[in-house]
């Protein structure tokens, strides 16, 4: 019996290489998506097991006896009477991206043969790879097919996989990391066709300050009445009457990590109890039978990568009301070694009289941060976007990006046993009721909710405005512990130390091969950089919050005046060689990669040969804190900040507070700190040419620019007076020859600081 939708048609003299459709609705808009069903697995690539690519609207057209395969914009339309809808559709360019001749009429459709719209390169594989710098690939379809015996078709969707093969160069890096043949690049891309609900769900009005997602359109049929940004909630369908929301978890996650996905994906059952909807909700697990790609299915998928990974939470939305059609998730698990390698490096288990007790608190680390993760990206898919402000709140919300924190015990311990918080946070509470909350008078109970949250000092700050060179919310940084900004340095100063003044080989498992220790000095020689991130952020740091014009609110409001100070000075302190030089139990394990290893982007970089660099453990270190207060945007707000309030800190006294533990430090270095002059040297190179750096800057405002060659044409006299060594005098030719001329002068690129995230 035909589907309502579309006819899979056999084909007797075809069966396995060509796809026959049977299309009866003509002129009716469905959704287009498209998935990989296998993908490269590059962390660098993003072309994943189970990726989902942006939706489209589509709509088949018959012209004659041909069909048209014909796809629209969704972000653009124009309601009204007829004329309205018509200017609207005319207005902006269809693209037809594949026609074919209608091969007969059976059963009231036409049947037309879709190989080569199978065959297309919907999600744009061959752009991506371009823009990845991996060369020029394409479809070669001598090697490419339908995969029929797997399409799928029924009421609400048609599924069309197939094998794709791209031809190309096979001389990118990162292909040539994964692919068993990188001129031959075999992904299996799902092209999947949803049809819209015939009864579209009430739209709910999206708020900048609700902390959820916006979707929606231009409707230019609005022009002079209303504004012509429709923005809209997603949500998935609630209520009576309704099927209950069920995330199926991926039989491929292994135990213990599935039950702890399925623990912490649970734990948004408590927000929607708490608003009268106890059985909307529930994560599960998936049978043999699980297969994420079926529309009907919202599904946890476990990705593998070679590499430092993000996971994922997305939904398919219809883009009339936002209505969530189908939702995925995509875990990485590589984060189970990540986080992994972070309890083991604080820990050093292995080898220990306690060494049980050790990997078992290093195992609950993981199921910890996996319980976390899984509630973050499915809250992802539930329609709820980030908040990085989180951290101010009485308890964070999963949807922050939490690192561990760490407790240091009176007998000079680390203790993870509260590294990740269990549960949700009122934040996660407010982020359900007000998405998914059932009211008479919509608009009053919601701008409720709001006040209420505001009021409780539930702060909400996502992306943009706080991760990034320009980020400079003060309260917003990710990957931050609970604690105030500069509590939590010191805390993770302290434990820094302890993790690298008690390490040993004992840090890896004792079948791994030495040459990975270097990889576990670097995690704890940087461990403290996301506080430098939080700290930094204080400095020409503002606080604002997002609403709309008939909100109660203020303006950016700066960071006072005290604690711009206090931080500047704390991070200045991280300059000196006792917190940059690594200890003699560091330096004394370190060996190189073995025969047949290398050392990946999770290492410091070496300009010794095969051997750590100490030189570039220090430049690192010192890179971390001035590439945040040497960033131009925040110098250009110190510069204004300072203006109207004088007591804030100037650029110049940004720069001036860098040098006084570098360059103009009073004391000496301590004797017994193992290569203390020349870290103290390093230092003081690494910083000065940071600043001559972003002198060059074309970004910094002209009175920024001045007053940092002030403080360096200072620091040059100040070096030419003083009787000391020659590598003074050399700065201060530098600092000149610089001023002078800056395209005189070779500067060093900045060094490279291994990526920290995610954790």
């Amino acid at each position: 019996m035909p589907a309502d939708f579309i006819d899979l048609v056999p084909d007797p003299e075809h069966p396995r290489d060509r796809l026959l459709l049977g299309i009866r609705h003509f002129d009716e808009p469905f959704l287009l998506t498209v998935s990989l069903s296998q993908g490269l697995g590059s962390s660098e690539l993003w072309l994943d097991r189970g990726r989902a690519g942006k939706a489209r609207l589509a709509e088949f057209q018959r012209v004659g006896d041909r069909v048209l395969f014909v796809v629209r914009n969704k972000h653009f339309s124009a309601s009204g009477d007829p004329a309205a809808v018509r200017a609207g559709q005319e207005s902006f360019a269809l693209s037809v991206v594949w026609s074919g001749p209608v091969l007969r009429e059976e059963n009231g459709a036409a049947v037309v043969d879709a190989t080569g719209l199978l065959l297309a390169d919907h999600d744009r594989v061959a752009e991506h790879l371009h823009d990845k710098e991996q060369g020029e690939y394409t479809v070669d379809e001598a090697r490419s097919l339908p995969l029929v015996a797997d399409s799928r078709t029924g009421r609400s969707g048609t599924r069309l996989p197939a094998l794709l093969t791209f031809r190309g160069p096979g001389r990118g890096a990162a292909v040539r990391a994964v692919a068993a043949d990188p001129s031959a690049l075999t992904v299996v891309q799902q092209l999947n066709l949803i049809r819209l609900p015939a009864d579209p769900m009430p739209a709910r009005r999206f708020h900048p300050n609700s902390g959820g997602y916006g979707v929606g359109y231009a409707d230019h049929g609005r022009v002079g009445v209303r504004d012509t940004q429709v923005k809209v909630q997603p949500r998935f369908r609630v209520g009576p009457g309704s099927a209950p929301i069920v995330f199926r978890v991926d039989p491929a996650v292994p135990e213990p990590f599935r039950s702890a996905v399925i623990e912490g994906g649970n734990w948004w059952q408590e927000a929607f109890a708490a608003i009268g909807l106890a059985d909307a909700y529930r994560v599960e697990a998936g049978g043999d039978d699980f297969d994420p790609y079926e529309p009907g299915v919202h599904g946890v998928v476990w990705v593998h990568r070679a590499g430092r990974g993000w996971s994922l939470g997305q939904g398919l939305t219809d883009p009339r009301t936002g209505e969530i059609l189908h939702a995925r998730v995509r875990l990485g698990s590589q984060r189970v070694e990540q986080v992994r390698a972070l309890g083991e490096a604080l820990l050093a288990p292995y080898g220990r009289l306690d060494e049980a007790e050790r990997l078992a608190a290093v195992q609950e680390l993981v199921l910890a941060r996996l319980r976390h993760l899984a509630a973050h990206e499915i809250g992802h898919a539930l329609g709820f976007m980030h908040n990085f402000a989180s951290t101010t709140h009485p308890k964070p919300s999963v949807m922050d990006y939490p690192h561990a924190c760490l407790r240091v015990t009176g007998d000079g311990g680390i203790d993870l046993s509260e590294a990740y918080s269990t549960g949700l946070g009122p934040w996660d509470h407010f982020l359900v009721a007000h998405t998914y909350g059932q009211f008479a008078d919509e608009p009053t109970a919601l701008a409720r909710l709001r006040a209420e949250a505001a009021r409780a000092g539930l702060h909400f700050i996502s992306d943009e405005d706080a991760a990034g060179p320009h980020a400079a919310h003060a309260d917003a940084v990710p990957w931050v512990t609970r604690e105030r900004a500069l509590q939590a340095l010191e805390t993770m100063m302290e434990a820094r130390r302890i993790a690298l003044d008690g390490f040993t080989r004992g840090v890896l498992p004792p079948d791994r091969q030495t040459g990975e220790l270097e990889e576990r000095a670097a995690l704890l020689h940087l461990l403290h950089r996301h506080e430098v991130t939080a700290v930094a952020r204080l400095v020409g740091g503002v606080r604002y919050a997002y609403g709309l014009a008939g909100d109660d609110g203020t303006g950016a409001e700066a960071v006072d005046a005290a604690t711009q100070r206090e931080a500047l000075i704390r991070l200045a302190q991280l300059l000196r060689a006792e917190q940059l030089a690594l200890p003699d139990a560091v330096l004394g394990a370190l060996t190189p990669p073995a025969v047949r290893y290398g050392r990946t982007d999770q290492y410091l970089d070496t300009d010794a040969g095969r051997t750590f660099d100490p030189f570039n453990a220090v430049r690192a270190a010192v890179t971390l804190v001035t590439e945040h207060l040497l960033e131009p945007a925040r110098l250009n707000r110190v510069a204004w900040q300072h203006a109207t309030d004088p007591d804030t800190p100037s650029a110049g006294d940004v720069a001036d507070a860098l040098l006084a533990t570098t360059w103009r430090r009073p004391d000496p270095v301590p004797a017994d700190l193992t290569g203390g002059t020349t870290v103290r040297h390093t230092a003081d190179w690494t910083l000065l040419n940071h600043l001559l750096t972003v002198l060059r800057d074309g970004t910094l405002h002209a009175q920024v620019r001045t007053e940092l060659r002030s403080v360096l044409r200072q620091l040059a006299t100040e070096l030419r007076q003083s009787d000391s060594e020659d590598t003074r005098r050399e700065a201060a030719d530098l600092i000149s020859g610089f001023l002078a001329d800056p395209d005189s002068v070779r500067l060093d690129p900045l060094p490279r600081v291994p990526p920290g995230a995610p954790n």
